[in-house]
């Protein structure tokens, strides 16, 4: 699996999120800045060169894999909502450590 298509699957996990489901104020508003986030992730991910046999990549595409998994559930368990915003982040971390955005 490449990082490219992994952060696809997350913004359109987010994004199905953000139309299927009641969120409020400042969850909401957290969403909507790690989706810009990670849009501008994906337009360097994109961009750049990246080399695929790094560690470091590896971690970016298995964390951006666990960001995913969990937004899907979070359509249907309420619980899981503020966990994605956790995980986006660590995703974020990671996938920031190959492409070096400096976030």
């Amino acid at each position: 699996m490449n990082l490219r298509s992994r952060l696809v699957e997350l913004i359109n996990a987010l994004d199905e999120l953000l139309r299927n489901v009641e969120l409020t104020g400042e969850l909401r508003e957290q969403y909507l800045s790690r989706r810009a986030l990670l849009s501008a992730m994906l337009d360097e991910v994109l961009r750049q060169k990246l080399d695929k046999t790094t560690g470091t990549y590896t971690a970016a595409v298995e964390r951006t894999n666990q960001a995913v998994k969990l937004a899907k559930r979070a359509l249907r368990e309420t619980e899981e909502r503020e966990a994605v915003i956790l995980e986006i982040t660590k995703a974020a971390k990671a996938i920031d450590a190959v492409i070096k955005l400096a976030v």
